[in-house]
């Protein structure tokens, strides 16, 4: 059977167990002074590691700005002639849709002989023109309503209400 350890004796001065009346007692405090300073100099190297970690994706940071800024700046000088190059491309289309015009009601008055047929296609296919734009242009004044949002925030609201969430129609 193992001797039961000593209690450490009480200094009545410090108010604390005495390590002196244990034998290596000093041995025992140097390793422990070591341990703690083997666990401070770990401590130290953690954070110099952290700060060098930090510095690097601040560098990393600053880089991606630098480039962000310098990329947009392209964007822009490329976005004004890109509207340069708009600017000559609409009376171009302009000239090439009315050309065509004139080119279908040409061949309506040459194989009909009629002057007023050859207008009703140059008038009939402009109308037809901007029947299509105007369709189209309903359809995206639907998607600029967000019909898919509302219909999220509405089954939300109902759900929040305690009520059955309606059916939704793709």
């Amino acid at each position: 059977m193992s001797p039961v350890p000593e209690e450490p004796a009480r200094d009545p001065a410090a108010g604390e167990h005495s390590h002196a009346a244990e034998p290596g007692a000093a041995a025992n405090e140097q390793a422990r002074e070591g341990d703690v300073a083997r666990a401070g100099a770990g401590l130290e190297a953690e954070l110099r590691n952290w700060q060098a970690l930090l510095q690097q994706a601040l560098e990393a940071g600053n880089a991606f700005s630098r480039l962000a800024l310098l990329e947009l700046q392209l964007a822009v000088g490329d976005a004004g002639r890109l509207a340069l190059v708009v600017l000559a491309v609409v009376p171009l289309v302009i000239f090439a849709w009315l050309g065509l015009s004139v080119l279908l009601a040409w061949w309506a008055y040459a194989a009909l002989e009629s002057v007023a047929l050859g207008l009703v296609a140059f008038t009939g296919l402009q109308a037809s023109a901007l029947l299509l734009l105007w369709l189209a242009a309903r359809r995206y004044a639907r998607s600029l309503a967000l019909p898919a949002t509302r219909r999220q925030l509405r089954a939300i609201m109902e759900a929040d209400n305690g009520n059955k969430p309606q059916a939704e129609n793709p």
